[in-house]
């Protein structure tokens, strides 16, 4: 996987990523259900995904990654990524779910989304790099506004 056989979606992920993370500034409030349901449904698709078809994240991001990444990813999680797979789509729905809460948990859940997307960073053309960094950009911009209700009221 190359930047450039796959030039077209990175631009389009990028440009997507700029226009969320300006909404982010601009509509928090919208903002905050979209990004509870981008993350809830990341971790669905990659729940299923994981469950059809488990080598799917070690040839699609192992290429691409940075040399420490590769190691670990061509390592330890090609032996369970359905395992390692299952925890990341836990984690992203548990964070979606969060973003939608209130007070402590909103923060908590903006937070993990941060470091998520910060994480998969490395990863290249996988993650569309710089994508994850303007989505996490997006995220710290959410931050900026108290929420003392979650999405629902409560």
């Amino acid at each position: 996987m190359t930047y450039q056989e796959y030039m077209l979606p990175i631009i389009l992920a990028n440009l997507i990523a700029v226009v969320l993370a300006l909404s982010s500034y601009n509509f928090p409030r919208f903002m905050r259900f979209v990004w509870g349901l981008i993350f809830i449904i990341a971790g669905i698709v990659n729940l299923i995904n994981v469950y059809n078809e488990p080598g799917i994240y070690v040839d699609a991001f192992g290429p691409s990654a940075i040399e420490p990444y590769k190691e670990i990813i061509y390592g330890i999680f090609a032996k369970n990524s359905d395992i390692y797979v299952s925890l990341i789509a836990a984690a992203q729905v548990i964070i979606g779910g969060l973003i939608w809460s209130a007070g402590f948990w909103y923060y908590l859940g903006l937070t993990g989304g941060i470091i998520f997307l910060l994480a998969i960073a490395p990863l290249g053309v996988g993650s569309a790099f710089p994508c994850t960094v303007i989505l996490a950009i997006g995220l710290m911009l959410m931050m900026r506004k108290r929420r003392k209700k979650s999405i629902f009221g409560i």
